[in-house]
């Protein structure tokens, strides 16, 4: 643990406490903020990453969990970003194989389609074209009879047909952000969450940011040659702490998913269709579990975004167009599992008529006024590691001045595998772990998917404490030794940074209700909370998990 409050001096005459400066200071852990922070590590900057709460707590955890192409970003004629989004997921699919896999997605063709069958097919080719070298196969055409026979349960009435394409799941896209993580520390930065940025100025040749941590109080100077904010949504909230006076960089969408049981008529593979009603694409995605993700919608969103939550309207909105694509699915609010809603960080377009006009591209934008203070507007799970590379390059133009600066070679990170996967071979490295260890075949399963070859980790520490092998109470797989884990190497701090976002119990058909106590217990032991704490952070997990609308909110939380 590389944590702030170990590398702290005293400030004179404030009740601040002076951090070593650092070449480049990142606002916000999410999955974009980390992967500029891990660019920097590996472009040999020295390197501190700040999150106000826990790293992939917002945007990151929020979204479909397609590592995608875009295809319907043609439309705008986002052809560069289409291509480098392809680029991403094949880079994905070798660098994170265990977090990140081939997933087949079907767009069937309907008589209410807004676009017909020859501009999708159309779309497809191109889709085809830009990612000529991929891994995955290519798009294949299904008539109407082949549509039923393969996915009995859709809709028949005006279907004359269905393109079936590959894309990619981040199942576990928190994963991504923890690995990420883990890679800067190994590098030397520093990683802290629950560091909140309160005031960011100039004074002299380095950037002063005030930071506060949310759980202690206690307060932080850190100087810094080039500030990065990749605060997301809450890009506008982190300036509104400087003299800076740009206009207003984000405008942000919310949007919203819902998870429910298999249902009859479930399809196999995800299905990306167009609504009845509206036309906007919703994507019906199978989870490894075996529940099903369903969303999104694309409201602009005003407000504070980490008081997002799904509403009603929303949730009848989703139901009602997966009951018109599934007509046996009848599903109905009841059958909600949980829901989770997101704000995206797109850039402020005051003249779109619609959410779905405005462009997910990225930039990194420069403060004039602030000399060495950049922002980030848009970006893309998908596209996190390019955006990475992309800030890295403008970062060093600004230090050495115009033009091609020194190092400005091709990012390191293209062929850098995540630390849970590097190994030679991922397939025979499964193979061998599932056949050498000691823990039932559905734990070492679990911790593949998780970890990654980290799993070694884990599994050492379940053999040298049998009270750590034991399964978690109240959950399927889950270990002990994950909770040591999540807290001595994975910076986790609290009860929710654990149970939602390492060990992603949060996402379990009962939300991580009925497991809480055991992990609050473990916990306690790793952190040394008192009964008191420990009661805080059951507690303050139990509000968190509300805003996601647990289906056993009300046997759990009765009115």
């Amino acid at each position: 643990m590389n944590h702030i409050r170990e590398q702290v001096h005293n400030c004179e005459n404030e009740d601040w406490m002076v951090l070593p400066s650092v070449d480049v200071l990142v606002i916000g852990g999410g999955v974009n903020g980390l992967a500029v922070g891990r660019e920097a590590a590996f472009s040999g900057w020295s390197v501190a990453v700040a999150e106000a709460e826990d790293f992939g707590a917002g945007t990151s955890a929020a979204s479909s969990r397609l590592i995608h192409g875009g295809i319907r970003y043609l439309e705008n004629f986002e052809v560069r970003l289409v291509r480098e989004s392809l680029c991403e997921r094949e880079r994905l699919l070798q660098n994170a194989p265990h977090l990140v896999k081939p997933f087949p997605l079907l767009i069937p063709f309907f008589s209410h389609n807004s676009r017909s069958a020859r501009i999708l097919r159309l779309g497809m080719f191109l889709y085809d074209v830009l990612s000529f070298d991929k891994s995955t196969g290519r798009h294949r055409s299904l008539s109407a009879a082949e549509v039923i026979k393969d996915s009995p349960g859709i809709e028949t009435r005006g279907l004359s047909g269905a393109v079936l394409y590959y894309d990619a799941q981040a199942a576990h896209a928190e994963r991504l952000c923890i690995e990420q993580a883990l890679d800067i520390a190994n590098q030397g930065g520093r990683v802290d969450n629950h560091h909140r940025v309160v005031g960011l100025a100039r004074d002299g040749k380095e950037l002063r940011v005030q930071i506060v941590n949310t759980l202690t109080g206690r307060k932080f100077l850190q100087p810094a040659r080039t500030v990065v904010n990749a605060a997301g949504p809450w890009v506008d909230k982190v300036l509104s702490h400087s003299s800076e006076t740009s206009n207003q960089l984000i405008g942000g969408t919310k949007g919203s998913h819902l998870t429910v049981k298999r249902f009859p008529g479930a399809p196999s593979t995800g299905v990306h269709y167009e609504a009845t009603s509206d036309g906007r694409a919703i994507l019906v995605l199978p989870l490894p579990d075996g529940n099903y993700l369903i969303g999104s919608t694309d409201l602009f969103f005003e407000g504070d975004p980490s008081e997002a939550i799904m509403s009603d309207d929303e949730v009848s909105y989703l139901l009602q167009e997966v009951n018109a694509l599934i007509p046996q699915a009848r599903l109905a609010p009841e059958d909600i599992v949980h829901s989770v809603a997101g704000v995206r960080p797109l850039p402020y377009a005051p003249k779109a008529k619609s959410a779905a006009q405005v462009s997910r591209d990225h930039q990194v934008i420069a403060h004039p006024t602030l000399p060495g203070l950049f922002s980030i507007s848009g970006g893309k799970l998908t596209t996190h590691r390019a955006l990475g590379e992309l800030t890295m390059r403008v970062l060093k133009r600004h230090v050495h001045g115009l033009g091609r600066c020194p190092g400005e070679s091709r990012s390191r990170t293209r062929r850098m595998k995540l630390p849970g996967a590097r190994c030679a071979d991922w397939n025979g490295y499964q193979a061998e772990f599932l056949k050498r260890s000691i823990l039932p075949e559905p734990t070492a399963r679990r911790l593949l998917d998780l970890y990654g070859i980290r799993a070694e980790s884990v599994e050492a520490l379940a053999r040298s404490d049998p009270a750590l092998a034991a399964p978690i109470s109240g959950t399927a797989h889950a270990i002990g030794a994950e909770v040591a884990i999540a807290v001595r190497e994975e910076f986790a701090v609290t009860l929710t940074d654990i149970v939602a976002r390492r060990l992603l119990l949060a996402w379990s058909d009962d939300a991580g209700l009925q497991s809480l106590e055991a992990v609050a217990e473990l916990a306690a032991t790793e952190l040394k909370w008192d009964r008191q704490q420990t009661t805080t952070e059951i507690e303050a997990y139990r509000e968190w998990i509300l805003q996601r609308r647990p289906r056993f909110a009300k046997d759990l939380f009765p009115a």
